[in-house]
């Protein structure tokens, strides 16, 4: 499955101010970092290898998917502070800066103009679950339709 890394990627002032308030890890592949329904434990940026973003149960309408470096996981539900919502899994080898829920809403505080960047991320987010949403609402239609 494509991915669309481009919709979870950030701009590079973003990541410079969430390199400083991060903590770094390095995980293999095969690791976990979280799962659906897991209190949120922040923020990850991926600085270098790729992480699948998986919705469980699995359904076709919400396909995986593969990020790479510069994108992030967990905004959702670190913004909201809310458990997370999908799984994230290392496939590949992975460098990661870690920054937990206090600490980015200082960083946004004393940078307000970078909200704008996480909105309009949350607003894709929440537009591509609508279209997964109606994709599940037509396909159900269509099996009532031919009973």
């Amino acid at each position: 499955m494509a991915s669309r890394s481009h919709d979870l990627a950030i701009s590079s002032a973003l990541r410079q101010q969430l390199l400083q308030i991060s903590q770094f890890a390095i995980r293999k592949a095969g690791t976990v970092l979280f799962r659906r329904g897991d209190a949120c434990a922040g923020l990850f940026l991926i600085l270098s290898g790729r992480v699948r973003l998986i919705l469980e149960p699995s359904f076709a309408v919400f396909p995986d998917r593969v990020l790479g470096p510069g994108c992030v996981l967990g905004l959702p539900s670190v913004m909201a502070g809310q458990p997370y919502s999908l799984t994230a899994e290392v496939i590949e080898n992975a460098e990661l800066a870690q920054v937990a829920q206090p600490e980015l809403t200082e960083c946004l505080q004393r940078a307000p103009d970078l909200c704008f960047e996480i909105m309009e991320m949350l607003s894709r987010e929440i537009s591509e679950t609508r279209t997964a949403i109606k994709r599940i609402g037509n396909s159900g239609n269509a099996r009532l339709r031919s009973r």
